[in-house]
This record gives C-alpha cells, sequence and structure tokens, in this order.
C-alpha cells in the first residue's frame, strides 16, 4: 500500500467515523446521551454486586467476584463493538435504507464498517472504565497494582480488542446475508457470547459440547488472561491447568485464526448478499 492510498484509507475511515458518531448520538442532547452512556455500566456493576452478595453465604470468595467482575467490564466491547457492527448493516438496510448508498460510495462499506468501529470501541471504553470504577470506589472490587502483569496485560489487551474486531466484522458479514433473521441472529450472540466465554461462570459448568465451543472462542481466554494478569487470579477448574503463557499464546493463535477467518468470510459473505440482491432488501420490519 503506497503512502497515498493509506492518507485515502485512513481519510475515508474518519469520514465514517464521524457519520458513526451522528448516528449514535444525534438523537438526545449532550445531558440526555452522557445518561443513556452511563446508565448501562453502572446498572451492571450494581446488579453484580448484588448477584454476589446473594450467593455470597455459598462459599464465593471475594476474588473469585473480582474477577467475574473484570471480565464483566471488559464484555462491553463484545456487546458494543462485535454485536454493535452487526446491528450497524441492520440500521443501515432496514431503519435507514441507506445501506445500497453506503456500498456504492468511495468510502465502501468495509471501510465504513471499520468508521463505525471507532465510535463504538469509545463508547465501551466508557462503559468499561465506568464498571471498574464504580466497582473500584463503590462496590470494594480491589486488586494489587503492584501486581500487575503489565506486558502480558497489553498483550492480552491488544489480543482480545483485535479480535473483538474481527469477530464484528465476520457478523456483519453474515448480517448482509440475511434479512429480518439478523435481528434475532445479534441478539442470540449478545446472550450466547455472555454464557459461553465465562463471564459470569466457569466454563466447566458447560455441557461437554458447548464447552469446546467456548473453548475454541479467542473471548474465553481473553477474559482468562484479564483476570491473571489485571485481577492476579484466574478462574479455578478446567482453566488452572493452563500457564499463564499457555493462555497468551492461545489467544494470540485464536486472534490470528479469527482474522484470517474474518477476512475471508466478510468478503464470501458480501459476494453472497450482492448474489442475492440483499444489499437494498428490506422487510419493512
Amino acid at each position: 500500500m503506497t503512502l497515498t492510498s493509506l492518507r485515502t484509507s485512513l481519510a475515508r475511515t474518519r469520514t465514517a467515523a464521524w457519520l458513526g458518531w451522528q448516528v449514535e448520538g444525534n438523537w438526545a442532547d449532550p445531558v440526555l446521551f452522557a445518561i443513556y452512556v452511563l446508565a448501562r455500566p453502572l446498572a451492571t456493576a450494581l446488579i453484580l454486586a448484588v448477584m454476589y452478595h446473594s450467593v455470597k453465604g455459598h462459599g464465593v470468595e471475594s476474588a473469585v467476584f473480582v474477577g467475574f467482575f473484570v471480565a464483566n467490564a471488559f464484555h462491553a466491547y463484545v456487546n458494543t463493538v462485535l454485536v454493535g457492527l452487526g446491528w450497524a448493516v441492520f440500521e443501515e438496510r432496514e431503519e435507514y435504507e441507506t445501506l445500497k448508498y453506503v456500498y456504492a460510495s468511495p468510502v465502501g462499506m468495509f471501510t465504513y464498517l471499520g468508521g463505525r468501529s471507532v465510535v463504538k470501541f469509545a463508547l465501551a471504553t466508557v462503559s468499561m472504565l465506568v464498571t471498574l470504577a464504580v466497582g473500584w470506589l463503590l462496590l470494594g472490587v480491589r486488586w494489587d497494582w503492584a501486581a500487575v502483569q503489565w506486558l502480558p496485560l497489553a498483550v492480552s489487551l491488544a489480543a482480545g480488542l483485535a479480535s473483538t474486531l474481527f469477530c464484528g466484522f465476520l457478523l456483519a458479514g453474515w448480517a448482509l446475508v440475511l434479512t429480518r433473521a439478523a435481528m434475532v441472529v445479534l441478539e442470540g450472540t449478545t446472550l450466547a457470547s455472555y454464557l459461553l466465554c465465562g463471564v459470569i461462570f466457569p466454563v466447566d459448568l458447560l455441557p461437554g459440547p458447548i464447552r469446546a465451543v467456548a473453548l475454541a472462542l479467542p473471548f474465553t481466554w481473553w477474559y482468562e488472561a484479564l483476570r491473571r494478569f489485571l485481577a492476579g487470579r484466574g478462574t479455578s477448574g478446567l482453566m488452572e491447568r493452563f500457564s499463564d503463557a499457555q493462555v497468551l499464546i492461545v489467544l494470540v493463535g485464536l486472534t490470528l485464526v479469527f482474522a484470517v477467518l474474518a477476512r475471508w468470510g466478510y468478503f464470501a459473505f458480501e459476494r453472497r448478499a450482492r448474489q442475492l440482491g440483499r444489499l437494498d432488501q428490506t422487510t419493512l420490519f
């Protein structure tokens, strides 16, 4: 890629990010929008605290709660970015009926989704920080900063965020092929990612075949890495068998696999959507 083409791509991504911000935030005044952005992480933190205190007398240790709380905080990226890119396709086609114009514009669909992801990453970061701040200041969710493993933590953060973006493109490509069914798939993905990836309970509790699916997802290993390198303790059971280095290697490896799969899968879905005429097909839903 030449320097000129790189500048052009960055300019188009910047334009798409600006448009994405208008779509995400122009429906309310700044105060109301800020309340909307902050309400979800606040509610999540408080719900987790109530859940924890309701089972505290049944042998749940505070360190375990810290690990699951951290995973919940970072799960905002999966909900907002991964699922959000699919929702962007659904909204552009069904609600605004502008998907075909985006696709035919100089920006292009792939770059447009990349720009939309910038805004969604920003919103997810706010949600994550608010959740951790509420946990630290109000709920007593603490960890030893001196024990944080900064280099592995940085690598795991980069790998986890990258895998979120890659999987988001794959899901967006699938949404291009689907019509009304995209809504069900996206809502199902939100629920499945919460249950499969060890966000609120260890993957040991999942049935065997479903557990194998969970271990094939990069987010399961991402949350385990965050617990170990930030909170200082991973989950017990199956994940205890893996060393810190093994967790990091598996996470990076799965991220690379999903990077290749997402690029191939997105453009394969896009070609299929063109063949089926789905880029301008609406269901009046």
